[in-house]
């Protein structure tokens, strides 16, 4: 699934004390975690042209909090490697999240890095099922 960050109704930003909120949205779970991705990387780095290098697999155990574990490995890999995800192939069901994914290294000459987010937390987070699909909070520490 081939992320478009500029695509409207996938997540907002809430104004948060002295962090930064997002409100996502997904038809699917796979969705809303492709999602959260984005809206995490919009405010990290203004990032176009970017050319998939590396891929990134995931096989773990499912629960209330793999969307959290899920951001802030991704979030490691940037600020480990540079690492910026583009794109997506995740089934996650009750138990397991497995997956890749695919994205390009930092290059500043082509890329301009914005807000530093030092971890996704537990505080405030939620997912929530309606008719339309699913609906996560998550705060950022910034």
């Amino acid at each position: 699934m081939k992320q478009d960050r500029q695509k409207p109704n996938k997540f907002s930003i809430i104004d948060h004390e002295a962090d930064i909120g997002l409100e996502i949205y997904g038809k699917s779970m796979e969705e809303l975690f492709a999602n959260a991705v984005d809206g995490l990387f919009s405010l990290i780095v203004e990032a176009k042209d970017i050319t998939p290098e590396k891929g990134k697999r995931f096989d773990t155990n499912a629960n209330g909090e793999t969307l959290i574990a899920f951001l802030n490995e991704l979030l490691y890999m940037w600020e480990t490697e540079g690492f910026i995800p583009v794109d997506f192939s995740l089934k996650i069901d009750e138990k397991k999240l497995t997956g890749t994914v695919i994205g390009g290294i930092f290059d500043p000459g082509k890329h301009t890095a914005k807000q530093e987010v030092k971890a996704v937390t537990y505080h405030g987070f939620s997912i929530t099922e309606g008719e339309s699909g699913f609906v996560a909070k998550i705060i950022l520490d910034v």
